[in-house]
């Protein structure tokens, strides 16, 4: 009996070593970066952030929590909610996937913000950067997906605006991704590098819906995203089909146009252009975006943007037009404005002038209706007194 009980012994020690190997495998080979990874992720922003859509993003390794902070509620009366937190990941030469530096900011934002005086010097919502139009999501998201340079690093940013249910105001979350080698790397004109940003952003603000009980009608899990038009990508404007649809040309100073896509967005942009660049910009605003822009106005000026004292259209201080249309919620007017096109030292002001208002009428009425808004105010040329 003695030999059998040496081997059984033998056995059970082979066995556990073998198990211990293959735990040490798992951990070395990847097993804890993926622990500390999901760990890290999920505990960030109040604990929305889905991360196994994060980590398509980052991966798993050399990541980092940055700053995370969390004030408000949607029940709350006096301050909005507002969630932030920052995922940085470091650079590795050797990870053929994920080898430069890399960082993703969320910010989950109720809206309207309740407490805007104390938000002074600030913007109210993230901004959402690009050189030429976003794209908006579309499959059931009212939200859009840009794309920009900053100091030499490339950005990738997704919106997602949930109208939630009556009372509660709306949820705006914001998704921003940077890195110069990463993004470089990894071309955005990837259909998946594309999607699995999306994904981060319109998962986030499912989880968001939910954590503070928005109960908001969410899409479907992005299957692509459009790419936003890039220098190339214009159109004359007897063409146009998206924002831009039903603007008129002007000889050579505008006989092309870019232009969001077709679908109801929060921002929708169409830029104006001929041969010798792009002229001057279209832009709707809607909900947080119209209202951080009134906000960004009075911090800018000193003084209340017009719309705030009563008055539907005019002429800003720098010279650009505007008008407004009331929509339905609680969120305000929406905003529709043209910067650039206008030179009053030219011989031809008048007709500049003319053109302006021409061309964001059109614009102002095919966005608003829609959004379902009621008819924007007619531009006109007044300014605020």
């Amino acid at each position: 009996m003695a030999p059998v009980k040496r081997y059984a012994v033998g056995a059970g020690a082979g066995l556990a070593a073998l198990v211990l190997l293959a735990g040490g495998v798992a951990w070395f080979g990847g097993g804890y970066d993926r622990w500390q990874s999901a760990r890290l992720v999920t505990d960030a922003c109040d604990g929305v952030l889905p991360a196994d859509e994060v980590r398509a993003v980052l991966g798993d390794r050399r990541l980092k929590a940055g700053k995370d902070t969390s004030e408000g509620s949607l029940d709350d009366t006096t301050t909005s909610l507002r969630v932030t937190c920052g995922i940085a990941r470091g650079a590795d030469p050797h990870d053929g996937a994920h080898p430069g530096e890399a960082t993703m900011t969320v910010t989950v934002n109720g809206v309207p913000t309740l407490d805007r005086e104390d938000r002074r010097y600030e913007s109210l919502y993230p901004p959402v950067r690009s050189t030429l139009p976003p794209a908006p999501l579309g499959q059931g998201w009212s939200g859009v997906f840009a794309m920009g340079h900053s100091s030499g690093e490339a950005r990738a940013t997704t919106s997602v605006l949930l109208d939630c249910s009556p009372g509660r105001g709306d949820l705006l979350v914001t998704v921003a991704v940077e890195g110069k080698k990463y993004l470089d790397d990894s071309p955005l004109d990837n259909p998946e590098r594309r999607t699995a940003f999306a994904r981060v952003a319109t998962a986030t603000a499912a989880n968001a819906s939910r954590r503070w009980n928005c109960d908001a009608d969410l899409g479907e899990p992005p299957a692509t995203v459009p790419l936003p038009v890039n220098e190339d990508e214009y159109v004359v404007p007897a063409d146009a089909e998206g924002a831009c649809s039903g603007v008129t040309a002007r000889g050579k100073r505008v006989d092309r146009v870019w232009e969001s896509g077709s679908g109801a967005a929060p921002i929708e942009e169409c830029v104006l252009g001929g041969a010798k660049g792009t002229a001057s910009r279209l832009t709707a605003l809607y909900g947080p975006y119209a209202e951080g822009a009134r906000h960004d106005a009075a911090e800018h000026t000193g003084k209340p943007h017009p719309s705030e004292s009563g008055q539907r259209s005019g002429v800003l201080d720098e010279g650009d037009y505007w008008t407004s249309a009331e929509c339905p919620g609680d969120d305000g007017p929406a905003l529709f404005g043209l910067t650039g096109g206008h030179d009053d030292e030219t011989q031809e002001a008048g007709a500049d002038r003319a053109y302006a208002l021409s061309v964001l009428k059109t614009f102002a009425e095919r966005s608003a209706a829609a959004h379902g808004c009621a008819a924007p105010a007619a531009p006109t040329a007044t300014t605020a007194p």
